[in-house]
């Protein structure tokens, strides 16, 4: 991998860091594209809420 400007030594590791924690989530089932808080049950019940959905659809089943 090839990065310019040439990062210092702890952007590198950083860099490195996140290449290798990506890697590792696509060779174990894939990475979310999604960010954490949108995977969020607590963002999810607030849009159902929002739109008049009950906000746990077990009670309704």
């Amino acid at each position: 991998m090839n990065i310019t400007p040439t990062p210092s030594p702890e952007e590198a590791v950083a860099i490195a860091a996140a290449v290798q924690a990506l890697l590792e989530a696509t060779r174990h089932g894939g990475a979310d594209p999604l960010p954490a808080a949108y995977r969020s049950e607590w963002r999810r019940s607030a849009i159902r809420e929002g739109v008049g959905q009950p906000i746990d659809d077990r009670r309704t089943r």
